[in-house]
């Protein structure tokens, strides 16, 4: 998912369930997310709020302008 301002961001989920943020102008790999204990299927920007929903029935919102990036988790949600 590409982060909605600036445009040179990339979110990318992996099927062991991390979410990685990439600096594409870069090629960079920013940092590597955790939370999930499986595969990150769904992404989604609101500004420096990414949210990421896997196959582990939750939804975590991370602020990836901090180190404790996890803000929010949502359990039990249903594909």
């Amino acid at each position: 998912s590409w982060i909605q301002e600036g445009g040179g961001h990339l979110a990318v989920g992996t099927s062991w369930g991390k979410t990685m943020l990439w600096d594409v102008r870069a090629q960079k790999q920013l940092r590597k997310m955790d939370g999930h204990t499986d595969r990150v299927g769904a992404l989604s920007w609101n500004r420096h709020i990414l949210s990421s929903g896997g196959r582990d029935n939750l939804i975590i919102n991370h602020d990836v302008r901090i180190a404790e990036h996890k803000t929010a988790t949502l359990s039990s949600h249903t594909q």
